[in-house]
């Protein structure tokens, strides 16, 4: 009886029916291949938190904090005066754990307040509000509780708002979050620099708001005061003029899908970009351009915000900047392009050289402008080398500097390859990539082309169109992939994911809960962000609470499935047996029933006993480690039915 060797090329391929993808692999998550061995990918560890309030605690009636007691009432967390404390009935006695977040309520808003339960709960966990106790909570993981505020939140005499726990409870290992619950937020914008003294930051943001995270992980509100205009999630315009023209039957309600002629509004997303040590951003929600001067947010970390650059907030601003734009980009000539200017679709309007302050086009300096001649709209722009690349909903152009009197150059390279939403383009070196309406495309340093997509069926299949600005790319240079995320499968938040390794040119699947992030580089580990708010430090150890790392194959046949194939044997080459868990499925006809064999413990050889025209083999991590797998041959001969 021979050894049949299952010769399986690196990479995804989901394209077509199941058998097309036959002799390859057509499913997995969080799994890649280097030199053709398949590994996990590095795991995570949580960093930080993005909500102004954020603790870790071990809060038990026998390790108790200040105010914490064995009392029928033990206080977790409570709010007096615009301040939250872990662990006492008054905030001010809480020297050790305590947060100032006064600044940041808004009178009759509503705030939401999040307590994770992790381990170890006895009893149960009660919210009060205003003294009344709401839901006794007796399970573990995240809920949720609103209050309305008006101005200041009190605590006397067993009002204001707090989180107890009630009876016998003995609560260990939780973790408390608080945030603005006006509207759904999610943060789908961030951007990592380094500042002048070599202090790396990140900002991220959502669509109202923009913290700053330090190396440290301390977590920084940077929004203005009066806060920023946007739309927090994509919907549907249902309402009058929401379709295209002609678009279904009059009298008729619109359908409710992307291909349906209705219009999206999409959510507003942050451009966000350093200006050297300084932070530029741009909202889609109002097209303003604001800055944080870094020198003075050091300084004063906590009370330092945002400013609007504008003559009417800044004496050394001439000229008139523009509102009303799509996004930013910063040229490697420093020069600050604001995309879709003064609310112009097509135009491109920027800065004096190495001047952020003057906006007005003179023969003394070198502002300018122009309007792209495109039927589509501006959306993006990333620096490349030795240029700048600017990305339409329908084509894709590029800006290079050729000093005055034109200052730029502009050339389009190409042609129905616009970009499918804001964030969902990554540049690499002097390559780009992004995903369109329909493809994915690469800018090689000459022109925009297609990139061959063996998942392409699988992607644009499963993708939530109508939430497809909630999608966003990063690159992972690490490994020389370029990471694309998006919402599937009726999701209306990213919970799936493609990457390309462009270096071995192949594609990677998966699914994963993260809205934003940044590459590694500022930081030694990239940074992603999950829709919960937490900060992740990727590529790190081999945990992955609870996500499944697996590999599945399409079928494989023996003998172009003329024959039943009976496998006696298996044979694993791994760094360490048993690292992974092997299981087989079989069929004796394509649309028949389908039968699993699992391996409980491989050997060399392992011995088995199953029969099919056709198998898949399904490969799961075992272990937290990084395991490795290279060849699997199987000891096969003819056998029947029975």
């Amino acid at each position: 009886m021979p050894l049949v060797k299952l010769d399986i090329p690196a990479g995804i391929y989901n394209h077509g029916s199941e058998l097309d993808s036959k002799g390859r692999w057509l499913d997995s998550s969080l799994v890649r291949w280097t030199n053709n061995a398949a590994q996990p990918v590095g795991g995570w560890v949580q960093f930080a938190y993005l909500e102004p309030f954020v603790t870790n605690g071990d809060f038990s009636n026998s390790t108790a904090p200040t105010g914490w007691t064995a009392s029928s009432s033990n206080t977790i967390f409570a709010i007096s005066n615009g301040v939250a404390a872990l662990g006492s009935t008054d905030p001010g006695t809480q020297s050790t754990c305590f947060q100032n977040i006064s600044t940041y309520l808004i009178a009759n808003e509503t705030y939401t307040v999040e307590i994770e339960l992790v381990s170890a709960i006895q009893g149960s966990v009660t919210p009060v509000i205003n003294g009344v106790a709401g839901t006794a909570i007796t399970t573990l993981g995240v809920h949720r509780q609103n209050i309305a505020v008006g101005g200041t939140i009190t605590d006397a005499a067993n009002t204001g708002w707090r989180v107890s726990g009630n009876g016998a409870s003995n609560v260990t290992n939780f973790r408390v979050y608080f945030g603005s619950n006006g509207q759904d937020r999610r943060y789908r914008s961030s951007h990592a620099w380094t500042s002048n003294s070599n202090a790396p930051s990140v900002a991220a943001a959502a669509f109202d708001r923009i913290v700053m995270i330090n190396g440290n992980g301390s977590v920084y509100d940077i929004t203005p005061p009066a806060g920023f205009a946007g739309t927090a999630t994509a919907g549907q315009a249902t309402g009058y003029g929401g379709g295209n023209y002609g678009a279904g039957a009059y009298g008729v309600p619109q359908a409710d899908n992307y291909n349906a002629g209705v219009a999206i509004a999409e959510a507003s997303a942050f451009s966000l970009e350093n200006w050297g040590e300084d932070l530029l951003a741009v909202s889609q929600g109002d097209g303003k351009l604001w800055e944080l001067d870094f020198a003075t947010w050091l300084a004063n970390p906590s009370t330092t915000k945002m400013s609007l650059v504008s003559a009417s907030t800044n004496p050394t601003v001439t000229g008139t900047v523009p509102t009303g734009s799509q996004g930013i980009v910063v040229t490697a000539e420093r020069f600050v392009f604001c995309l879709g200017a003064n609310s112009n679709p097509r135009k491109v309007q920027w800065c004096d050289r190495e001047n952020l302050y003057v906006w007005n086009p003179a023969v003394t300096n070198e502002a300018g402008d122009i309007e792209l001649q495109t039927p589509g709209e501006l959306v993006a722009g990333v620096r490349v080398r030795g240029r700048t690349l600017l990305l339409t909903t329908l084509d894709v152009w590029t800006a290079t500097y050729q000093g005055p009197p034109t200052v730029f150059g502009f050339q389009k390279i190409g042609d129905s390859c616009g970009l499918v939403a804001k964030n969902m383009v990554s540049s690499v070196g002097p390559a780009a990539f992004w995903m369109g309406k329909n493809n994915f495309f690469v800018y090689d340093g000459s022109q925009a082309r297609v990139i061959p997509c063996e998942v392409h069926d699988k992607v644009f299949t499963e993708l939530n169109r109508d939430k497809i600005s909630h999608g966003w790319c990063v690159a992972n240079q690490k490994y020389n992939e370029v990471w694309w995320f998006y919402p599937a499968n009726g999701a209306t938040e990213c919970n799936r994911y493609v990457a390309y390794d462009y270096r071995e040119n192949h594609w990677l699947i998966g699914a994963l809960d993260r809205s934003t992030g940044v590459d590694s580089g500022s930081f030694a580990d990239p940074w992603w962000v999950s829709q919960t708010h937490i900060v992740y430090r990727h590529e790190t150890g081999y945990g992955y609470e609870n996500d499944s790392v697996f590999l599945e194959s399409g079928p494989i046949n023996f003998s172009d499935g003329e024959q039943v194939a009976r496998v006696t044997e298996v044979i694993t080459e791994e760094d360490t047996q048993n690292d992974v868990a092997l299981s087989f499925k079989t069929k004796i006809y394509p649309n028949g029933a389908e039968s699993t064999h699992t391996i409980s413990t491989l050997t060399n050889p392992t011995s088995v006993r199953f029969t099919g025209r056709q198998l898949k083999m399904r490969i799961e991590g075992a272990q937290d480690k990084n395991w490795r797998l290279g060849d699997v041959r199987l000891r096969v001969s003819s056998g029947g039915t029975r």
